[in-house]
């Protein structure tokens, strides 16, 4: 659906070489990141998304907005911890300043969650997870 794309994209603009010690950008999940050339990363993805219809053609939409931190291991939880407060402050300076994208109602941090790549150990890894609200 179009809608997701334009509010991964959107989202994306905003942080796309705003966030310090950052050099690659994903909108959407990343499918490969090759770890030898790649040694920060971030995704930005939509998950849990509901539909409420607000008529024939509009709907209403609910969802998860996740920035994923994405830190070569040896680097380890402070530095994804700085990257996440810096993805934080940008996106409630967007707020502030009514930089966000009309289509986004609504936004609310929701949780922090740390994974770490459990088969090569390859990667650290945080989540951004905020509910947003937006229409079609």
């Amino acid at each position: 659906m179009q809608i997701h794309k334009q509010i991964r994209h959107q989202i994306f603009d905003l942080l796309n070489n705003n966030i310090t010690g950052v050099e690659n950008y994903y909108s959407g999940r990343p499918l490969f990141i090759d770890i030898d050339q790649e040694k920060s990363a971030i995704a930005i993805f939509l998950d849990e998304i509901l539909c409420e219809p607000l008529d024939l053609c509009h709907h209403e939409y609910t969802a998860a907005l996740n920035i994923a931190i994405y830190l070569k291991t040896a680097v380890g939880d402070d530095a994804l911890d700085e990257i996440a407060e810096q993805i934080k402050q940008r996106l409630e300076n967007a707020i502030a300043n009514d930089e966000l994208p009309e289509t986004i109602s609504e936004i609310d941090l929701m949780s922090y969650e740390y994974e770490q790549d459990t088969t090569n150990r390859t990667w650290f890894v945080s989540n951004l997870k905020y509910q947003i609200k937006y229409e079609d």
